[in-house]
């Protein structure tokens, strides 16, 4: 554990223990928070020094006891060995699930589902839905009262290293109201329907969070599915459903090792891989006349995202541009194009023919991948996907982050902290036999330990139905 998680978790058993009299029917509010949104930059930066300050009465939380601990918090406990319901329909979070439209009709009966949306449409793929704020009623005397009294604390800690900064503070007392509002909602529609399963694509949100402990409350099992490959530790810890979906052996590892029994993890993949095995898509001269692409050359697809160091990107496409067997297709990230945090690469759209940057939300990920001949990308779900449609992939690991990452390790020289390096390597597969067969055995070896093969929301089904 490097020395900002080690502090992380630190101030988060501490917050936790500090406000443990804050409770809503028993549920500690500082569970529903989703902590690290109430870290800054500058909180952030104090906490990735080797002398930030943690307080002795809380002793640190070595990782293999990160989701015990976290356990012993949630009232009436979520663990297998309880009790469950198993006569009611199940309920799904809409938001992050991404189940695609055809699992829902294939697999879920439409009399036996419920989909929880904000959307105002009675039903979503044929399944009918529901809203939570249908369950909602005031809660304003309980919220405000909650409130004075963490204000009050918070008076009593103006020296703490944390817990005095004006944004931590000002993030959690503006959700507690919110907070007290979603479990409310979440306990009235627990009462009043008969609800014997929840899916939920995180717990990150103060919604699916609710449901998950809420509905253990209630004997209701659930499951968590992975929105996205395990990166950032504090996005996916600690477990708050019965269940959580893993993509394969690495997650489940992963998990095992902070703590996680190897029961709640659920060796399902996702659904939404599963359209990778069915979906089909235009012709392949149509899609070049699309987007004007020249037949004769080699078709890269470049995968950006956020945090990314600049200057090794620009150093690596103008590596890759001097290469004219080569064309480009940058796709930036959804965070950039909705910021428009993209202009690093219209530059390189401008001053070269052999690039294109793909900022509309019409140029589907799974209709581009293909039409393509390589992906180059950042460390993203989209070097999963670009294996699972049997693509080359050039990771390059130029994030400007606290911590490494090794998610993509496995696949050896086609992962890159060094432009020229990968450079090389992109090279080397489009000109040699041999570097091709060699990434061959590395993708063959990668998949293997997956539980992607487009079976995910059949296994999820079974899962589901498992007593």
């Amino acid at each position: 554990m490097n020395t900002y998680l080690k502090n992380y978790w630190g101030i988060y058993r501490e917050f936790v223990e500090r406000f443990k009299n804050f409770t809503y029917k028993g549920i500690p509010i500082p569970l529903l928070t989703n902590f690290y949104q109430q870290i800054d930059q500058e909180l952030k930066t104090k906490m990735e020094k080797d002398d930030f300050p943690i307080s002795g009465k809380y002793p640190d939380l070595k990782q293999e006891m990160l989701q015990p601990y976290f356990d012993k918090w949630i009232p009436d406990s979520i663990l297998p060995s309880k009790t469950i319901k198993t006569d009611g329909r199940i309920l799904i979070n809409y938001d992050y699930t991404r189940i695609p439209e055809r699992s829902y009709q294939q697999w879920f009966d439409q009399g036996k589902t419920l989909i929880l949306s904000r959307s105002k449409k009675t039903h979503l793929h044929g399944i009918p839905t529901e809203r939570l704020d249908n369950y909602e009623e005031s809660t304003e005397e309980i919220s405000n009262d909650l409130v004075k009294k963490a204000k009050s604390l918070f008076g009593k800690l103006e020296h703490h290293p944390a817990f005095s900064n004006d944004f931590f503070q000002q993030t959690f007392l503006k959700r507690i109201p919110s907070i007290i509002k979603t479990l409310n909602a979440a306990f009235n529609l627990f009462e009043k329907l008969t609800i014997s399963a929840i899916i939920v694509g995180t717990t990150e949100d103060m919604v699916s969070r609710s449901l998950a402990i809420v509905g253990s409350m209630h004997g209701i099992k659930s499951i968590c599915l992975q929105h996205g490959i395990l990166m950032g530790e504090e996005a996916f810890m600690p477990v708050f459903t019965r269940s959580v979906a893993a993509y394969g052996e690495y997650e489940k590892n992963w998990y095992t090792q902070r703590g996680v029994t190897i029961e709640r993890i659920a060796e399902i993949g996702h659904p939404k891989y599963d359209e990778i095995f069915y979906k089909k898509t235009i012709n392949h001269q149509e899609f070049l006349r699309k987007l004007n692409l020249d037949s004769t050359k080699t078709q890269l697809l470049v995968i950006t995202g956020p945090s990314i160091d600049d200057a090794k990107f620009t150093k690596l496409m103008t590596n890759l541009i001097g290469n004219t067997q080569f064309q480009f297709i940058i796709k930036p990230h959804p965070w950039e194009i909705a910021k428009g945090k993209y202009k690093l690469y219209q530059t390189f759209e401008k001053k070269y023919q052999s690039v294109k940057v793909l900022t509309s939300k019409e140029n589907c990920l799974y209709e581009l991948l293909p039409h393509i001949d390589g992906v180059i990308s950042t460390l993203s779900t989209v070097v999963l996907e670009s294996i699972l449609f049997n693509k080359p992939v050039f990771v390059y690991d130029f994030l400007n982050s606290n911590r490494p990452y090794d998610y993509f390790d496995s696949l050896g020289e086609h992962k890159q902290k060094d432009p020229d390096q990968l450079y090389s390597v992109v090279n080397n597969y489009f000109t040699s036999p041999q570097h091709k067969e060699a990434y061959l055995e590395i993708r063959n070896q990668y998949i293997k330990g997956l539980y992607i093969d487009g079976f995910s929301a059949s296994r999820l089904i079974d899962k589901i139905n498992d007593k």
